[in-house]
């Protein structure tokens, strides 16, 4: 896997940040069989559910009064790398899912909430901010949920119902047999919601089975719309993430491991992606004719900060955000976000592990 992830990186060399990079996650090997004879993709259209690490635009198209002005990743440096100018993407070039695009030799998938669009080769739910738990759960447990909109995983799936029909029109019952469902990753939101609303860690551990099996159910109701083929996410290590490792700094060396990562911190998404897993099995083992993939975020990024150099990163600046204000440990600050005036992004971004944190 290490080769490949080289390989991957070694063609995208312009393309920087963890967002980006996990390109490697989602290990094309996965898909054996994708292609049929001729070279031929068997995959016609991608449908996608997520958070920033996938949304192509729909946050930007939200509906005011939630955001009466422009959202900093409308701005400058956001899209510099590839578009040459923001897209809606929450980097600063393209997306794990662009890439899979690409790789399937379809168009980038447009967001749902993109007037006029063509859906006819995908659809993209994902809402950057979004949360596999809903809002009105969330509030009703006082926390405070930012952005505070309805985008969660239930939400893009009600988004998802209401647009089946045209989707559907004309083509039958296996209408999704040559679709290829990406689920997530969901939970880094949830997380960063409840322990930015002042709760420990012990805490948030408590939400993880709800949002394990927010996502499993998720995952269940499209097989049970007809989705044959869905890729499944797992959560990123939440400790080595700039907003965290700010928010919960401590000077007792203890608790940070090896990478200057959050051990606590990291505990979430091992729990929360230990869980999945074994969700995953029971539901491969309830809908054998359904192929549930499993795409990994959490032990690459252990990898890039094992070995930056192997994938040409910056060993230096690996917990650093790329754009950002504050300078190091993280180059992360609350009040000064990628994209607001005055905050730059660093020289070499395609040295960078972490865009904007």
């Amino acid at each position: 896997q290490l080769t490949s992830i080289k390989q991957a990186l070694v063609q995208q060399r312009k393309q920087p940040s963890m967002r980006t990079a996990f390109l490697l996650l989602f290990n094309l090997a996965c898909l054996r069989g994708a292609y049929s004879g001729g070279g031929r993709s068997r995959f016609t259209s991608i449908i996608s559910f997520g958070d920033s690490y996938a949304d192509t635009g729909n946050l930007v198209m939200w509906p005011e009064p939630f955001f009466p002005g422009p959202l900093p990743f409308e701005n400058l440096p956001y899209g510099q790398t590839f578009f040459g100018h923001p897209t809606g993407r929450v980097t600063d070039g393209r997306l794990v899912l662009d890439f899979i695009a690409e790789a399937l030799g379809l168009p980038f998938v447009p967001p749902y909430l993109a007037k006029g669009s063509n859906f006819s080769a995908g659809v993209n739910f994902a809402v950057a901010g979004a949360p596999a738990l809903t809002l009105t759960y969330l509030q009703g447990q006082n926390l405070t949920v930012n952005p505070p909109i309805n985008s969660s995983l239930h939400d893009q799936l009600e988004w998802f119902q209401k647009l089946k029909p045209s989707l559907c029109k004309g083509q039958g019952a296996d209408c999704f047999g040559s679709s290829l469902f990406i689920m997530g990753e969901f939970g880094s939101n949830d997380y960063r919601n409840i322990l930015m609303s002042n709760r420990t860690v012990e805490q948030a551990l408590v939400y993880v089975p709800l949002i394990v099996d927010s996502i499993s159910r998720g995952v269940e109701r499209l097989i049970q719309q007809g989705a044959k083929y869905i890729v499944v996410a797992d959560v990123f290590p939440t400790g080595c993430i700039p907003p965290i490792l700010t928010m919960l700094a401590s000077p007792n060396k203890v608790k940070y491991d090896r990478h200057g990562c959050l051990k606590s911190g990291n505990r979430l998404g091992r729990y929360q992606n230990s869980l999945l897993r074994q969700w995953i099995k029971l539901l491969r083992h309830e809908y054998p004719h359904t192929k549930i993939i499993t795409a990994e975020y959490y032990r690459p990024v252990l990898a890039f900060l094992d070995m930056p150099g192997h994938f040409g990163l910056n060993s230096s600046t690996t917990l650093l955000a790329c754009c950002g204000a504050g300078g190091p440990p993280y180059n992360y600050d609350f009040d000064s976000e990628c994209g607001r005036p005055g905050v730059m992004a660093r020289a070499d971004p395609s040295q960078a592990l972490q865009w904007d944190g």
